[in-house]
């Protein structure tokens, strides 16, 4: 049944409550004749009162239910039975299908007319709640955006559908395929909007599963016909330059796409499993390349370090640490910081990720015996000032990287250790001499991305136990009651997963005498002692603890991103 409300004066009601007095109503009762608002938005234009204030008001006069847009899941398939038009006409947004009758969201509750229309609109009864207009305004451009492209997903998905059984094996015809071409233009415009960095397509025996990875964690964002997976597959191939015929083998490939006005470079990768083809295409925005450290959130004291670092004439810088964790940032940032007209700079990398201006980038061909070994030494003939390693995997690798930082060149590289301290023996396992690491390096940075509380829903968590809570202080040497954690409840903004964006942590160390002597005796111990004493050097998991104890991040990210440090 439709909500029925009765008509109300509210001017006179606001006045009555002492929420505004006499005079400033007829101020803007005045001005709303000027101005042809409602008078609740001339009193807010004016300043008269507060939008929260009048909701909250109005919420208790009129015994509504309030709802907080930010925080309130909403159902494309629902909001699309209301036209755009009425839903900005009506300043109003359905909120939930409860069977009998939906929930509407509406900003003016003494909108009679309106409720009416509304419920014709969406041919059920309507229950009316209070929601703040400046939300509604603020996400009526992204939630009818969203809605077009689910009708455009599910148009595509049915025409791909009733094609597909007649479809051919390997897609030859333009005018097949164009049901695909949408549906894969549609999820590449959702991966942009989300600032995913991969997109996983996954054949199963009963659906064709397509992820994201967001913020580093993947999360599952459409399913759709099993049937549809050989022809998704074959467009990525032929946008990739691939053998749409070969699917016994894997394929690297890549192609360029401009999405919501950014260019990517695309790399692809396809792997024969199961039930077809696993495909994993990798987003490289090509705008992150051109960053400078002060972009890239790491402290003063650790970016002063940094800049000597990488302005000294030779030696070897390393940044280490997981996949995804932002090493390739980094040392890109590092060579644009680096990068003029008097510097040869070149590049060795499997593949190349970002394209920079000035910059002599080669990529390796293991195949064809184009190692990185092969590659550095024919650069190194090239008369390079600065030369960044991709990797460094092998013997062959580190030992020529070392030497050619002993013998006049600038070498940046990453290496795959857990911490900074693991890089020396890393080095020495692969069978590099003591005397070579301790000479030839300057520094070894490792890293990580923590995902960031949304700020949009943060609130204090109180799911943290007291045992947690008293651990997490006795490590900081402050007593329990001094620590608050936060966590984000989940909210448009966030899509619901508490969290917005990352932030890097870093551990820097530099080699000076102290640290060199307990490289040379292979003594992790003496060399996280003598990093100690330099004033930038901090642990990852004392980095991340100071996120935690800031609010920026959860108890529980500093968790799974340093699960595999060790604490020295």
């Amino acid at each position: 049944m439709a909500t029925r409300l009765r008509k109300i004066r509210l001017g006179d009601l606001l006045v009555q409550n002492g929420i505004i007095s006499a005079e400033q109503l007829d101020i803007a009762l005045t001005r709303q004749r000027e101005s042809g608002r409602k008078l609740g938005q001339e009193l807010i234009a004016q300043h008269l009162v507060e939008e929260d204030a009048l909701l909250n008001f109005l919420a208790s006069q009129l015994h509504l239910r309030r709802v907080d847009l930010s925080r309130q899941a909403l159902d494309p398939l629902l909001v699309q039975r209301l036209p755009e038009s009425q839903a900005r006409r009506y300043r109003a947004i359905p909120l939930q299908d409860a069977g009998t009758h939906i929930v509407v969201g509406m900003a003016d509750p003494t909108d009679l007319p309106a409720l009416d229309a509304i419920s014709r609109a969406l041919g059920k009864p309507v229950e009316m709640a209070l929601i703040s207009e400046s939300q509604l305004l603020r996400i009526l451009p992204q939630l009818y955006g969203a809605v077009s492209k689910s009708a455009e997903l599910r148009e595509a998905l049915s025409e791909a559908g009733a094609t597909v059984a007649a479809a051919p094996p390997i897609l030859e015809s333009s005018a097949e395929d164009a049901p695909v071409v949408r549906l894969l233009n549609a999820i590449f415009t959702d991966a942009a909007r989300l600032q995913a960095s991969d997109i996983h397509f996954e054949p199963e025996e009963s659906a064709l599963r397509i992820r994201l990875r967001v913020d580093g964690v993947l999360r599952e964002h459409l399913r759709v016909d099993s049937r549809l997976a050989p022809l998704i597959a074959s467009k990525l191939k032929v946008m990739a330059n691939l053998d749409i015929a070969e699917r016994r083998l894997p394929q690297d490939g890549r192609m360029h796409l401009d999405l919501e006005g950014k260019a990517y470079d695309v790399r692809m990768s396809t792997m024969p499993i199961q039930d077809g083809e696993s495909v994993v295409l990798r987003l490289l925005d090509q705008q992150s390349a051109l960053r400078c450290f002060g972009d890239l959130g790491m402290s003063h004291v650790v970016e002063h370090v940094l800049q000597a670092i990488i302005h000294r004439p030779h030696g070897l810088f390393l940044v280490t640490g997981p996949t995804g964790s932002g090493k390739s940032t980094t040392l890109y940032a590092a060579l644009n910081e680096i990068n003029s007209i008097e510097r040869k700079l070149f590049t060795v990398e499997d593949p190349v990720e970002y394209r920079l201006p000035g910059v002599n980038q080669v990529q390796v061909h293991p195949r064809i015996g184009l190692d990185f070994a092969r590659v550095l030494r024919s650069v190194l003939r090239q008369d390079p000032d600065v030369v960044m390693v991709g990797e460094i995997r092998d013997h062959e690798t580190a030992e020529v990287a070392a030497r050619a930082a002993l013998t006049g060149h600038l070498v940046l590289a990453t290496l795959h250790t857990n911490d900074a301290a693991g890089a020396f023996p890393r080095l020495q396992e692969l069978k590099v001499e003591p005397f070579l690491v301790g000479a030839s390096i300057l520094g070894v940075m490792a890293q990580r991305l923590v995902r960031r509380i949304c700020p949009s829903c943060k609130g204090e968590d109180q799911e943290v136990t007291y045992a947690e809570r008293e651990a997490f202080a006795a490590q900081l040497g402050v007593p329990p009651d001094f620590v608050t954690f936060f966590r984000g409840s989940g909210c448009n903004a966030c899509n619901f997963t508490g969290y917005r964006g990352r932030m890097p942590i870093f551990e820097l160390i530099q080699v000076d005498r102290a640290v060199r002597a307990a490289i040379l005796a292979n003594d992790r111990a003496a060399i996280l002692a003598a990093a100690d004493t330099q004033r930038q050097f901090g642990l990852l998991r004392e980095e991340a603890m100071r996120l935690v104890w800031e609010g920026f991040t959860t108890l529980a990210e500093m968790a799974r991103v340093t699960s595999d440090v060790e604490d020295g």
